[in-house]
């Protein structure tokens, strides 16, 4: 049976996801990736997340992003330019989304900042650190000075906690990375083989249709996972975080 706290935990993956993706995807942060030496900004995107766990084997990095396949990971993990390492590529790509939120929610109230800030900083401290090494990583970044900047680094971390989530949730339905990636409940062009090409994996693929009531249970299993963590508030802060939340998601739509 579902709880309240897990619904208001599948309420917010959505507009993270869709906040995150923005500044994930926009042209700067991929500029900022080859101004620094990457070939693709896609590149920069693969080491500026998994950089966290310092240079470790490419292969390590592939299974801690899960849903990238290990030769795309590899050729981002040989291309770090010279005179850097994984590490600080990932210091780096912490300042792409507190550079978005500066601008993306510099008109929100402070309050609704800091409840969002404060209470998603609870949520991502009571989770284990064993969910996700990439999580477990970027959890150590050093938050930075300002409030907006602050509240945009705590949405990527509830993201990259849900992420985590997701990752033991699709192995626990008995899927593969690929599988999930072949029958997520995305719209298109976020589904399919086609996508699954796209990000790099290799067919002949299985019918999407033999795993899709397992990829949505694995959804499911994905908030059951969280509860406990979203538990640390209190009901009323519970529903603070959810607003706080939903308001500069929204905010955000149609920001840089």
């Amino acid at each position: 049976m579902t709880t309240g706290t897990e619904h208001v935990v599948a309420l917010l993956a959505d507009p993270i996801q869709r906040y995150t993706r923005r500044w994930m995807l926009a042209p700067e942060t991929d500029r900022y990736g080859t101004d620094l030496g990457f070939a693709t900004g896609a590149q920069f995107w693969v080491v500026g997340r998994a950089g966290v766990l310092g240079s470790c084997p490419a292969e390590i990095a592939a299974a801690a992003i899960a849903f990238e396949p290990v030769h795309v990971v590899r050729r981002a993990w040989d291309a770090v330019p010279a005179g850097l390492t994984h590490a600080e590529v990932a210091v780096h790509y912490s300042g792409r989304p507190v550079a978005w939120a500066e601008r993306a929610l510099a008109d929100l109230d402070p309050a609704v900042l800091s409840q969002l800030d404060e209470l998603g900083r609870r949520v991502v401290d009571a989770a284990p650190a064993s969910l996700g090494l990439l999580f477990a990583g970027w959890r150590l970044i050093a938050p930075p000075a300002t409030l907006t900047g602050r509240a945009g680094l705590t949405l990527h971390l509830l993201r990259e906690m849900r992420g985590a989530a997701h990752i033991c949730a699709i192995a626990a339905c008995g899927l593969s990375p690929l599988d999930a990636i072949l029958a997520a409940p995305h719209p298109p062009p976020r589904t399919g083989p086609a996508y699954a090409e796209r990000m790099g994996w290799v067919g002949p693929f299985r019918d999407p249709a033999e795993i899709r009531e397992a990829r949505l249970r694995a959804e499911e299993l994905t908030s059951q996972i969280l509860v406990p963590a979203f538990e640390s508030l209190t009901p009323g802060e519970l529903e603070m975080l959810r607003a706080a939340v939903t308001r500069a998601c929204t905010i955000g739509e149609g920001s840089p």
